[in-house]
Parts: structure tokens; C-alpha cells; sequence
């Protein structure tokens, strides 16, 4: 039995083999086409997924894990530290230090949307406390979220450089497996 019997049937076109044929070929090329479609936006979404960890450590958690040491930017707010200071060049200091931590609290607040919840929480923990009153208690309040807020900022820290070296790992071992694959085959070609 050839193609020409299964198409034609007594000198007449066979339209149901014709039309299942076509449609075995659509199909074909939709789940193609799907295939395709679905490993672009997987590659697509790793990019973006790479690119906002990029993001969240460079602008968030870089930033804040630099400053853990800085007592001017991790500082408890008091409105009467700039009463009574002495000279015209003690207040200009002390405002040039308060506009500083501001702007960098402001972008902080600005791009604190990239973090992970636990770290938001507790950087919504810290502003919350770090401003003036509370007493004793305030002061307690105070240092137990800063103490969380350098915490989680470290592992968050810690995580991404771990997300990152992860990649930076494989891609090594991918690489080293081509050169080696590389080698193996202009060796062969020499025997």
C-alpha cells in the first residue's frame, strides 16, 4: 500500500486521511512550538530571578551590611543632640551627619521591597524603635532590633553570596567539562 492509495481512494481525494494527517502535523508543530515557547520563558525568568537578587544585593543588603559598623547611620534619633552644641562648626557636623543618615535611611526605605519578609520586618523593626523616647525601655527596644536587624541582614547576606557562588560554581564545573571534552577529542583525532 503506497502514500497515492491513502490519499486517493478510486481516482476521488480521501479527505478523512487528508484531514487527519493535517491535523497529526499541526499538532506536531503546536507541541513544538509550546516546547520552545515554555524553555524561553524559563530562561527568561531566570534572568529576572538573577538580575533582582543582583539588585536586592547591591542597592539593600550590600548597603546595609557595609554600614554595620557606622554609629553615625545605625544611630538612636534624640532632638535635643543638636541643642546646645558649642561651636558653628559642631552644628554644621552634626546636621551634615543627620542629612547623611536620613538620605540613607530614606533609600533604604525606598528599596526595602527587594528583601525577603524577615528582613523587611526587621528593618521595619529598627526605624520603628530607633526614634527618640521610650525611656529605658525604649533604649532596650532600641538595641534588641538592632541587634536583629545586623543579624539578618548578615544572613540575608550570607545567602546571597552563597546563591551566587553556587552559580559561579556550576558554571565552572560546565566549563571545565567542555575544555576537558575539548582536549579528549583532539586526542583522539591525533590517534
Amino acid at each position: 500500500m503506497s502514500i497515492a492509495c491513502i490519499f486517493f481512494n478510486n481516482g476521488q481525494w480521501n479527505w478523512d486521511a487528508i484531514n487527519t494527517m493535517s491535523n497529526i502535523i499541526l499538532v506536531a508543530a503546536l507541541v513544538v512550538i509550546t516546547g520552545w515557547y515554555a524553555r524561553e520563558v524559563a530562561k527568561q525568568t531566570k534572568f529576572m530571578k538573577k538580575d533582582r537578587l543582583a539588585k536586592e544585593m547591591d542597592k539593600l543588603v550590600k548597603k546595609l551590611y557595609s554600614k554595620i559598623e557606622d554609629d553615625n547611620v545605625f544611630r538612636k534619633e534624640n532632638p535635643y543632640n543638636g541643642i546646645g552644641i558649642g561651636s558653628p562648626e559642631e552644628k554644621r557636623r552634626y546636621e551634615i551627619d543627620k542629612q547623611e543618615r536620613d538620605k540613607f535611611w530614606d533609600e533604604i526605605k525606598q528599596i526595602k521591597y527587594l528583601a525577603p519578609d524577615y528582613l523587611r520586618s526587621a528593618i521595619d523593626n529598627y526605624l520603628e524603635n530607633r526614634r527618640y523616647g521610650g525611656g529605658h525601655d525604649g533604649y532596650k527596644a532600641y538595641k534588641a532590633a538592632e541587634t536583629e536587624l545586623f543579624e539578618e541582614t548578615k544572613k540575608r547576606y550570607s545567602e546571597l553570596q552563597y546563591e551566587f557562588e553556587e552559580k559561579t560554581w556550576i558554571k565552572a564545573i560546565k566549563k571545565r567539562y567542555s575544555e576537558l571534552k575539548t582536549k579528549l577529542s583532539k586526542f583522539r583525532e591525533k590517534s
